[in-house]
């Protein structure tokens, strides 16, 4: 039985669509792929999290050696690894999510599949998997280990700045940072959905991310918003549900949400403009009479 008692069933066959039926809104399609993909998109979050466990060892054991960094003075002892795993390590999971702290060749196979599942097209999810993170491997480490430094230091600079006596250069450095970093989460959206896409270099990547995220300010400090609020909110109300969740489906619907709102932007902007470059070089210039 396809679904579950029919429900999630996307196989049978539908009345068709008319022919002068007006283009479907991108909110819908997305609500549309999101229901075809569900379950794929469940396996890919599996096996995104298998390759990433290195990943959350880390984020686990940086939260318990530097847990003077999140765990307040006032909190006993004997519940503080309750905080941490109740709040902290929640908190620090958007960084994974977006993602900041990962294992880049498993973000690039994911971030090619779910990329493919945004613009309605196949993927078929191991082989296209491991081929795309073995294709994208050295870059993907390099970018994965430049977002865990940058990261990592803006988390420790943060820290240092709120624990310095009030001021207004403190105040001013701290907002800088913090206004900083936020790009760079912005920008992070865009470089590994460039990077299975396109030929680039790092240095193309991180341009280029810059660039969208300057220019896209608004939408993609919304969209950083809605994916930072959906893993938080996931834990807020019991941990348990927000783990359970996180292991199954969370960090693959974050990054079909910012693939599905980020590959338009780069057809747009890079797909386009090169394929009319193309056409024009091919089209025979023509002497005027």
């Amino acid at each position: 039985m396809a679904g579950i008692f029919g429900m999630f069933d996307y196989t049978k066959e539908g009345p068709g669509i008319p022919k002068d039926a007006p283009p479907k809104s991108r909110f819908v399609i997305f609500f549309e792929v999101l229901g075809r993909k569900f379950w794929k998109i469940i396996r890919v979050n599996l096996m995104f999290g298998v390759f990433n466990i290195p990943a959350f060892l880390f984020l686990l054991i940086f939260a318990a050696s530097y847990s003077h960094l999140f765990i307040p003075p006032e909190i006993p002892e004997t519940d503080q690894l309750r905080y941490l795993l109740g709040g902290t390590v929640p908190l620090l999971s958007v960084f994974l999510c977006l993602p900041m702290i990962t294992v880049g060749p498993a973000q690039a196979g994911m971030t090619y599949i779910l990329r493919n599942f945004s613009r309605e097209e196949h993927a078929f999810l191991w082989s296209d998997f491991i081929e795309h993170a073995k294709k994208n491997f050295k870059q993907s480490m390099i970018v994965g280990t430049i977002n865990l430094f940058i990261t990592v230091l803006v988390i420790v600079l943060i820290n240092f700045y709120f624990r310095l006596p009030g001021s207004l250069l403190i105040t001013a450095a701290s907002t800088i940072l913090i206004v900083i970093f936020v790009m760079f989460m912005m920008m992070s959206m865009y470089i590994y959905p460039m990077m299975v896409t396109f030929n680039l270099t790092i240095r193309q990547l991180y341009k280029n991310a810059l660039s969208f995220a300057i220019m896209k300010l608004i939408p993609n400090l919304l969209i950083l918003i809605l994916c930072s609020a959906l893993v938080i909110v996931s834990f807020y109300f019991n941990p348990v549900i927000g783990y359970i969740l996180f292991i199954f489906i969370t960090m693959a619907l974050i990054s079909f949400i910012t693939n599905f709102y980020v590959y338009p932007k780069l057809d747009k902007y890079m797909i386009q403009p090169t394929l009319q470059k193309k056409e024009e070089e091919q089209v025979p210039v023509q002497d005027s009479l």
